[in-house]
């Protein structure tokens, strides 16, 4: 039985560039000394889906997504990692630094939400080494002036015409939003008819908006769960700014990357215990 778990405070980037430079996270994170180690056990089939953000889509090995995102945004993007801890109730303890994620680096609370500036917010996050590292959601949110931008109507069109009608119209508070799913199979969740925005989602409201490894698995992801993989895309005009929100989420990569980290820590945490040797 497992007592808790602990993720560290996210640490700050600045302090994690030296000890993970860009195009070395597909491997394990080098660890202090007592610290244990996820290895690749659980390989990543390519993913049978077109949504991408500016080329990027789960599954893809993070050096080639942050090669396509640096050259976009002309910056390098910063990692984000923290301290993964789970004791179990004998105390036997489980402790790994891992790479969660990139994010571009200078977007404040300010910036995004009092400030009508414009910016490009891109984040990445990364599956555990026990999967590769691979790439298991894409998000950006970009504003840009309205005279740049497209108008709701055209967003959707040039959409449909990537990747069909959506699925549902989860509906923003200040625009237009919409939302391609695929079920576990990887089969297009069609829009039902009639449709009723106020008694039908394609997908769970509860389901992770990120694709960061996480010890306990969101109940939405277990049974029940519909959704495969989820492209959600949103127009938010405002004054003379539009704001665009793009999400993309492999939740199956997500439950594969749970369950592959999971019997490793599990396998630590149930072993017999060896007596330590401390002078007493």
């Amino acid at each position: 039985m497992i007592k808790y778990i602990r993720l560290a405070a996210l640490i700050c980037p600045i302090l994690l560039i030296n000890l993970v430079p860009n195009g070395a996270v597909a491997q394990s994170l080098p660890q202090p000394d007592g610290y244990d180690t996820l290895t690749a056990t659980a390989s990543v089939a390519p993913r049978p889906y077109d949504f991408t953000i500016l080329g990027v889509k789960p599954g893809m090995q993070i050096e080639d997504a942050l090669a396509l995102i640096e050259e976009h945004l002309g910056t390098e993007l910063s990692p984000v990692g923290g301290t993964l801890q789970v004791t179990s109730s004998g105390g036997t303890v489980f402790r790994t630094d891992l790479s969660v994620g990139y994010e571009t680096p200078g977007i404040s609370f300010f910036l995004r939400n009092q400030s009508q500036d414009p910016f490009d917010n891109i984040k990445i996050d990364v599956s555990t080494p026990a999967t590769g590292s691979v790439v298991t959601a894409v998000q950006r949110e970009v504003r840009i002036s309205a005279s740049d931008g497209p108008d709701g109507a055209a967003l959707r069109a040039q959409l449909e015409g990537l990747y069909g009608p959506p699925s549902d119209l989860p509906g923003g508070s200040l625009g237009q939003k919409w939302r391609w799913a695929q079920d576990l199979s990887f089969a297009p969740i069609p829009m039902p008819e009639p449709y009723d925005p106020y008694s039908y989602q394609a997908c769970s409201h509860s389901l992770p908006n990120d694709g960061r490894y996480a010890y306990q698995l969101n109940p939405a992801l277990g049974e029940g769960r519909r959704c495969g993989v989820s492209y959600t895309a949103e127009h938010l005009p405002k004054g003379d700014t539009i704001t665009m929100n793009f999400r993309l989420i492999d939740h199956n990569l997500v439950v594969q990357d749970h369950d592959a980290a999971n019997a490793q820590i599990d396998g630590k945490l149930n072993a017999d215990t060896q007596p330590s040797d401390m002078k007493l």
